[in-house]
């Protein structure tokens, strides 16, 4: 079982070179890499959880800020600094991103600053989503990655979708899915609006702009089966996404089991 009180890896960040432009990156790609496989074939690491949830949100060194970190592409699994951390600019809305939480700018310059605002901002949303989860049937406890996928939806999308998805990951269990693909299914259907639309952007901002640039062929070759902005095409293109962050988080989360 994981000891939630001893997941913390120290983060030696001074042996590593600040690099202060993605410039260099290539141009089929996007400056943050979101995917790294298909969305087909999930499979499993056998993982177990046990202790206070809030202990992984502890300080900077837990295992839940360590998580959030590996999904932004901010962080390698083993807690090792990208250079996507020091600095980066959001490729959805072009803001400029410092920080385990990609920051968005609200930290400044400073890279303290960033990860101080990055830890209060996550740790100030745990009791709504624990409380929402609970409300759906789900014990957080007992579902402690799917509660991490939540928190990283926090960080990552509107307050919306967070808020939707405890709702969808009790829907997919109910469906008799389980595992990531219940955690994959419930981040997609966070996405969809009241009137039933997926909503993550537009051709010009956020999600969708990035898997409709032709420059992204990463995205634009497994897209092309389908008609641009249906929402077969809005499902796959969000789940492209999706899986590569639940995919990371999986990993921080196995690679820290005692």
């Amino acid at each position: 079982m994981m000891n939630l009180n001893k997941l913390g890896r120290s983060w030696d960040i001074s042996n590593f070179i600040l690099l202060i432009a993605v410039s260099g990156f290539a141009i089929s790609q996007p400056a943050v890499s979101f995917v790294q496989d298909s969305v087909e074939n999930i499979q499993d690491s056998n993982t177990s959880y046990s202790g206070n949830i809030n202990n992984l949100f502890a300080n900077n060194s837990s295992v839940g800020v360590l998580a959030i970190c590996a999904a932004e592409g901010n962080c390698e699994i083993d807690g090792t600094k990208t250079s996507l951390y020091y600095y980066h600019v959001d490729p959805g809305n072009q803001k400029v991103n410092r920080g385990f939480c990609s920051d968005q700018g609200r930290g400044g310059t400073n890279l303290a600053n960033a990860d101080a605002g990055c830890l209060a901002r996550t740790r100030s949303r745990i009791p709504r989503l624990v409380r929402k989860l609970e409300n759906a049937g789900v014990n957080t406890e007992q579902n402690v990655e799917a509660f991490i996928n939540n928190l990283d939806q926090w960080n990552q999308a509107s307050p919306r979708v967070s808020d939707a998805f405890p709702k969808k990951y009790a829907d997919a269990l109910n469906k008799g899915l389980k595992g990531k693909e219940a955690i994959l299914w419930a981040r997609v259907e966070a996405f969809r609006r009241r009137d039933g639309e997926l909503e993550a952007g537009n051709s010009r901002v956020g999600l969708f702009s990035i898997c409709a640039n032709p420059q992204n062929t990463y995205y634009t070759t497994r897209l092309r089966q389908y008609s641009a902005f249906s929402d077969r095409w809005r499902w796959n293109c969000i789940a492209l996404d999706q899986r590569r962050r639940l995919n990371a988080i999986n990993q921080v989360l196995a690679r820290n089991i005692k």
